[in-house]
């Protein structure tokens, strides 16, 4: 099943990378203008400022949501084509009502994993003599072992909302048995390459570029950081594209037997 999901999602994002970049670009683009935007208008800001000028503020504010809205319509997207066969035109940016539900079943997820995070960031804070760095990191680890999984599970209601064959939360996590801890491994599988690589070409930009203006660098980073967070983004969402497709499967194969 791990392998399946692995095969199925690697396939779909480097057998189709015109349309990851057709899906993504126009996006991807808009956020990397707005982050141009916010290095310039914090270029003379001191580093430990505590304000940040109004424009600053309010570009960091349009660049959360437009964060928002491109998730959910790149996401809406990626999963229609890859359920579906739907491909977009060269330029997408569409955002409608199906993305504003995406949006909706997204938050909803978030804010249960909030919740059930509320015990685990408490007993962060705790003091340390009532609680040791061990303690802290196996609830760590617990949490992402059990809680991480349940909440994988969760996300089968997002490809089913945006190919418009909505299932509610109980559903997922009914028809998403034994997947949960498999699409988070995927997930980890896949992205963790190119997290990698992310971070040894910023380090040997950061030291071809000795004696070149900070804003230069920062924007050849960004640059970077833009192409292969497309990529592992799409992978993200092509994993739990591949574990919605498999729990369907499993679902009409139980069905007819």
């Amino acid at each position: 099943m791990l392998k399946r999901l692995l095969s199925d999602a690697a396939s779909l994002v480097f057998g189709h990378l015109e349309t990851v970049f057709k899906v993504c670009g126009a996006w991807f683009l808009i956020q990397f203008v707005i982050s141009i935007l916010i290095l310039t208008a914090t270029a003379g800001v001191p580093a430990d400022a505590e304000t940040l000028p109004p424009a600053a503020g309010l570009l960091l504010m349009t660049s959360t949501l437009v964060a928002l809205i491109s998730s959910a319509s790149i996401s809406v997207a990626w999963h229609r084509f890859g359920l579906l066969g739907e491909r977009v035109g060269n330029i997408y940016l569409r955002f409608g009502r199906i993305e504003v539900q995406f949006i909706w079943r997204m938050l909803l997820i978030g804010l249960f994993g909030f919740a059930v995070s509320l015990p685990l960031v408490f007993v962060a804070f705790m003091p340390s003599e009532s609680a040791s760095g061990l303690a802290i990191i196996a609830l760590v680890l617990g949490f992402a072992l059990v809680i991480m999984p349940f909440l994988m599970r969760l996300n089968l209601v997002l490809p089913a909302t945006a190919i418009e064959r909505p299932i509610g939360f109980g559903e997922a996590l009914r028809i998403g048995k034994g997947l949960g801890w498999r699409m988070l491994l995927a997930i980890v599988v896949l992205s963790l390459p190119f997290v990698l690589v992310t971070m040894g070409l910023q380090w040997a930009l950061t030291v071809v570029s000795i004696g070149l203006p900070a804003l230069f660098i920062q924007i050849k980073v960004m640059i970077l950081n833009v192409l292969l967070q497309i990529i592992v983004t799409v992978l993200g969402i092509s994993v739990i594209t591949a574990g919605y497709r498999m729990a369907m499967e499993r679902q009409t194969q139980s069905a007819q037997s």
